[in-house]
This record gives C-alpha cells, sequence and structure tokens, in this order.
C-alpha cells in the first residue's frame, strides 16, 4: 500500500515557497498598516479603465491627479502607459469602482505567475520540483520583485505583469507551444515595449530549429500562423489605441510627460547612456555611523539588487554543449540590446530600492538557465539567493519607512 503523496514526498516545493512568501506580504502589509487589500494612490491604470467604462479615454479629472505621471495632449490627461494592466484592472473596476480596486495584492499574483512560469520552464526541460522551486525563488523573490511586489503603483504593475507573461512566454517556448510563446510575448509589449525584443529573439530561434530540421519556409510558416495572428490582432489595437489618442500607432502617451516635453533632449537619447550605466554600477555605501546608504533616483548595482544575475553571467562565461549555444547568443544579444534601450532612457526609475528596470532582463536569464543540463544547486548559488531575499526584504521595509518621513 502506498503512502498518501504529502507523507512520501512532502509539502510540494513550489507551494512552500509561495506559502513563504504569502507570509512575508502579510507581515510587510501589516507594518505598513494593513494595506494587501487597499486601493494604491499611485494607481492610474484603475483610473484609465473607469474612463473606459464610461466612454472615455482621456481621465476626466486628470487635472486633479498632481502626483500621478500623466500624459497631457491637447489640454486632456492621458494615462502614459501602454494599456494592459487596465484591461486586468477592468473587472475590479467594474465590480467595486477604481477607488477600490486592491492593486496591491494584484501585483502580489503577478510575482507569484512570474515565480510560476520560471518553475514551469525549468520543468519542460527536464528538472526536478526542487531544483526548479530554486531557480523561481533566485529569479523571481529573491530579487527586486520582491520590492516591486509591495505596493500596485502603475510602474510595479507593468513591470510585474510584463515579468509574469515573459516567464510564461519562455516557458511556452521551450515546451514548442509556438502560438502561445508569441502571445505572451505579445501582450507583455502592452505592458513593457521592449519586450517586443523577445517577439522577434523567439521568431528567429523557431526559424533556426526548422531550417535545421530541414523543414521548409511553408512548413514553418504554417506551424506559427496562429500565434502571428495573435500577435498581429494585439499589435493592431496596441496600434489603434495610441492613434487615437496622440495620433501616432507609436505613442502610447510618455513623450508627452510633461518631464520629458521640457527635456532638452527628450525621453529617448544616446547622450543619457553613459550617465545609466555609471548609476547602475553604483555601489551601496556605508556613513560614518555604519549605516546603508543607497541612491533612490535612477539605480545603483543591479547585481546587488538581483544577485541572480551574476550567477547568469558566470554560466554564460562557461563552455556550453552545442544545443546550447545558439540559445546564449540569444540571451546575450537580448539581455544587451534591451539594457541598451532602457539606458538611452532619460531616467532609470525614481524612489525605489534597486534599478527597478533590469528586472525587465530576467527572462533573458531564463531562456538560457532553464536549458541547461540537471545538475544540483551549488552552494554560492544559494548563498546568492538567500542574500538577494534578506538584501530585497530589507529594501522593501527601507523604503515603507523612508516614504513615511519623505511625504509626511
Amino acid at each position: 500500500m502506498h503512502k498518501p503523496f504529502l507523507k512520501q514526498h512532502g509539502p510540494h516545493p513550489f507551494a512552500q515557497i509561495v506559502f513563504f512568501f504569502a507570509v512575508w506580504l502579510l507581515c510587510y502589509h501589516t507594518l505598513a498598516g494593513g494595506t494587501l487589500l487597499a486601493p494604491n494612490i499611485y494607481d492610474s491604470y484603475s483610473l484609465q479603465a473607469q474612463s473606459w467604462l464610461t466612454g472615455r479615454m482621456d481621465l476626466e479629472t486628470g487635472a486633479h491627479y498632481s502626483w500621478l505621471e500623466l500624459a497631457i495632449f491637447d489640454g486632456r490627461y492621458y494615462v502614459s502607459f501602454p494599456p494592459l494592466p487596465s484591461v486586468v484592472c477592468l473587472p475590479f473596476v467594474a465590480l467595486v469602482g477604481a477607488a477600490s480596486v486592491p492593486a496591491n495584492l494584484l501585483c502580489a499574483i503577478y510575482l507569484v505567475c512570474a515565480a510560476a512560469g520560471v518553475y514551469r520552464a525549468f520543468c519542460i526541460t527536464g528538472h526536478s520540483a526542487e531544483i526548479s522551486t530554486f531557480w523561481a525563488t533566485a529569479l523571481v523573490f529573491a530579487g527586486n520583485g520582491l520590492e516591486l511586489a509591495r505596493m500596485g503603483g502603475v510602474w510595479n504593475q507593468a513591470q510585474l505583469l510584463n515579468l509574469a507573461l515573459c516567464c510564461w512566454g519562455v516557458a511556452a517556448f521551450f515546451a514548442n507551444r509556438r502560438s502561445s510563446s508569441l502571445f505572451c510575448f505579445a501582450l507583455a509589449v502592452g505592458c513593457r515595449p521592449f519586450s517586443a525584443l523577445f517577439l522577434i529573439l523567439t521568431f528567429l530561434l523557431f526559424y533556426r530549429q526548422d531550417r535545421l530540421a530541414g523543414k521548409s519556409h511553408y512548413a514553418f510558416l504554417q506551424s506559427l500562423w496562429p500565434g502571428l495572428l495573435g500577435t498581429a490582432l494585439i499589435a493592431a489595437v496596441l496600434m489603434w489605441y495610441n492613434f487615437a489618442r496622440f495620433g501616432s500607432p507609436f505613442e502610447f502617451g510618455h513623450n508627452f510627460l510633461p518631464e520629458f516635453v521640457q527635456s532638452t533632449h527628450g525621453q529617448f537619447n544616446l547622450v543619457y547612456l553613459w550617465q545609466n550605466l555609471c548609476n547602475i554600477f553604483r555601489p551601496v555605501t556605508l556613513n560614518s555611523g555604519l549605516a546603508l546608504q543607497f541612491p533612490r533616483f535612477d539605480g545603483f548595482l543591479f547585481l546587488l539588487a538581483n544577485p541572480v544575475f551574476i550567477i547568469f553571467f558566470i554560466h554564460l562565461a562557461r563552455p556550453a554543449p552545442k544545443p546550447l549555444q545558439l540559445l546564449r547568443q540569444a540571451a546575450v544579444a537580448g539581455f544587451a540590446l534591451n539594457l541598451l534601450a532602457l539606458c538611452v532612457h532619460k531616467t532609470f526609475g525614481g524612489w525605489q530600492f534597486g534599478a527597478r528596470y533590469t528586472v525587465d532582463l530576467l527572462p533573458y536569464a531564463l531562456l538560457f538557465l532553464a536549458r541547461e543540463p540537471q545538475r544540483p544547486v551549488r552552494w554560492w548559488e544559494k548563498d546568492l539567493c538567500a542574500f538577494g531575499l534578506l538584501f530585497n526584504a530589507f529594501g522593501s521595509i527601507y523604503m515603507m519607512l523612508d516614504s513615511r518621513h519623505f511625504f509626511r
């Protein structure tokens, strides 16, 4: 007679780490005053969803939200971010109203979904449940994602939903579910436009796979047509929405933020590249009282805030079997191009712990690490993961306490 599954194997390792994250979140929001189910004053996505329900694209009372990053165009106020998170908020707004959407909880759910995508990607590529759980922890919970999940501001919602969609897109890639993979990445563009790089990469990787297998161009396109159709429909909707608001299919609103309108070099320019690269390598220092000091604007050492990148770079430097070489090239190219695109942006994120934008680069690490042959997790990888968990837990609490002091 077989023992019950839980007695034989113990609790599922991924369920355990999600449980610990839930406990951490409850503890954090208890310190914050019981805010897990509370709305967030920086949740402009729910305001946009509310406008949709009244038949508007602009915010009717936009001028009253001076603390939000709103685009001003032809005297009207618009949410200046790609709109997909508002689609998620829409049913909540319809049920409880924009002022009651639990935006903080939504961010926590997005982070768990991202971890589930990482777990799924490692399982598909043959790794054990324990190893897959470790990498889900290292890639998602032991980095800036933990700090992002503390509050449901517009920036955090966009990045965490993007992370979740990209992680599931990579998982679908490994499962050879081509249409699902492209669909996830196309949706991610509705959160963070530079995720379009993943669409290009996966398309090229699928093409290379088929050519090496001797398949014709027709067979290749036939395997992708549902995904290409879905991608085209998503692109058409996003471009129509941009055009309807700002008269350009490629403008989602950021160029009409006052800070960029008034900037000499605009939102994107190569003159920002060097300074941003320097910023994301700024060290954390100690003051005379041995207290930690770190910048709150434009990022600090992103390898410290997301130590899984250290693991990623070490693995990249090692010899790789031939089947991995193409994925190595894709991961490096995507990482470098996305980082370059982020660094030519005027800012690198404000009022944050860590280099928040570099969270967008985590799925490139996943693309390479998940495909490596199964092996035990090394001691130094565990230590870096533990450090990332502790450091970002500290950062979450620090930013909460510092915000109270700064905004009082």
